[in-house]
Order: C-alpha cells, then structure tokens, then sequence
C-alpha cells in the first residue's frame, strides 16, 4: 500500500526564495523565443510602429484664436499711411491725460477777448480788434472749499482771477479784484446800491475799462468758491509778470501806464469797513 505524500512546512524566508525566479534560467534578450518545430515555416505577423508615420499635430498656443492676432493681422494689410496714422495716434494718446491733468489742475494758456482790461490786457485793442493777448493762468481747483486751500488761494486787491461768466457760464470771465469781504464799495452804474458792503466769502471785481466792463457793478459781489485761477503773467504779445501788488501803490507795470493807475478805483474802496465773522452752520 502506497504511502501518502509528506508535506513539508517552509519558512516564510525559504518560500521567498523559492518563488523568486533564478536570473541563469531565464533567456537572454539577445536569444530568439523559442519556436515549436510543429509551426509553419512563414514568418510571423508582427505589428511595429515605423518611424515614417505621420506624427500627431500637437495644439500651438500661439496659433489658437486671438483678438490681437487677428488685430495685427488685419493691421498689416493696412496701406502704410493708416498704419503711420494708428502709429502717431498710439504716441498722442498717452500724453492727452496728462495735458488734461496740468490744464486743469496746474495751469493754461488763455486768450483774452474783449475790451474790458484794457489797456492793462489787450492794449492795442482800440486800434486792432484782432489783436489779443494770451496769459498764463495759475489753476485753483475747488480750493476754496478747504481752508488750507483758501490760504493758499490768498486772494487781494489788485489780482486778476478767472470765474465762470454769470452771463454766460460756457464762458470765462477774467476781472481786477478790487474788495475784499468786509470791505465797502462806493459803485457806480448801472448799480442801483450808492454803495455795498462785499459780503462774507466773496469778492468785489471790476475791469479796469468801466466803460465797456461787466463786472460787480451789473452782476454784484462773486463768490469765492467760484474763482477757479489767477493770472500770473502776459506770454503773448508783449512777455511780462503781473504782479498784484503794484496796485496799491499805483504803479502798475513800472508806471507804463500813467502815474496813479485807476486811484479813483482805489478812492472807491473803504478796506475792512464791517468785521465780518464766518457764519456758523449747523
């Protein structure tokens, strides 16, 4: 009677081993497989991947849709006339913010209309109407709605400021400031008041031409709030500085204009006539 088979109990490290396969019996790369001698003589159909087949056409960034491509694209068929034109417009563009800026926040170059400063701006324009000055404005920006800025501001006798025409507010109107709040103005016509105390926060301006001026004696005192720069200088015909406090003294523009320049101007004036208190606002 046959015996049955002895099972034997292997270590976990002996039956590692054992299932490990041995690298000396395993065929070599470089050895053909092994082929049954009962199969066919014909070679074997393999399927390989030839160099010569078309490649995938991987997605170039560059070439996907956008609208900035198709801009320049359609920017080099332009004719050379509109590309120099796109050109000078693309360096203008930048630049017009900042003129925007200095213009209203710094300064501007004006030109004067009419007859109403002469002689002391547009003096030749008795003789030639066409001739007209243009002055340099310092700018005041809402300054006045601050009281640092009205420090800055520091209106006088004498300065020629820049406001909206009560007229015509599209316009600018430029005038002599000849009261300060407090003082009291003895007018003329067409004012219908002998005389007018120049209210808190505003100002008493004529043209140094009454004749052909309208100024406080048609429209009354101008606010403060209103005045947006003061003339600081003459650019053009005739370069000169203005300076306001020549007034005073009468001796505007190193007496060009005559001694005692408008002193019936100044003789209107009764400067700090009524204390003034600025109001309290609940």
């Amino acid at each position: 009677m046959a015996q049955p088979p002895k099972f034997r109990i292997l270590s976990p490290e002996s039956a590692l081993r054992r299932a490990r396969p041995d690298p000396s019996s395993t065929p070599s790369q470089s050895q053909a497989p092994f082929q049954s001698p009962t199969t066919s003589h014909s070679p074997p159909t393999t399927t390989t991947a030839t160099s010569s087949s078309t490649p995938k056409s991987t997605p170039n960034p560059r070439s996907s849709f956008s609208p900035f491509s198709r801009l320049r694209n359609y920017y080099s068929t332009l004719p050379r006339p509109f590309r120099l034109a796109f050109r000078t417009i693309g360096a203008v563009a930048p630049i017009v913010p900042i003129g925007l800026y200095f213009s209203e926040y710094v300064g501007q170059l004006l030109l004067v209309n009419g007859p109403s400063m002469t002689p002391y701006l547009n003096e030749d324009y008795d003789i030639m109407h066409t001739k007209k000055d243009i002055v340099l404005v310092k700018m005041w920006p809402g300054l006045s709605a601050f009281r640092w800025g009205q420090r800055k501001m520091r209106i006088e006798r004498g300065m020629l400021v820049l406001f909206p025409s009560p007229g015509n507010p599209d316009n600018v109107a430029i005038k002599r400031v000849i009261g300060l709040p407090g003082d009291r103005i003895t007018t003329r016509e067409p004012c219908a008041k002998p005389s007018q105390i120049v209210p808190f926060n505003h100002v008493w301006v004529e043209g140094d031409n009454p004749k052909k001026s309208l100024d406080s004696n048609t429209y009354g005192p101008v606010s403060i709030s209103l005045i947006s720069g003061r003339v600081m200088a003459v650019v053009w015909p005739r370069f000169r500085w203005l300076n306001w406090e020549e007034w005073e003294s009468g001796d505007v523009d190193g007496g060009r204009f005559g001694e005692g320049y408008l002193a019936e101007v100044r003789e209107r004036v009764e400067k700090g006539a009524v204390e003034l208190q600025k109001p309290f606002l609940i």
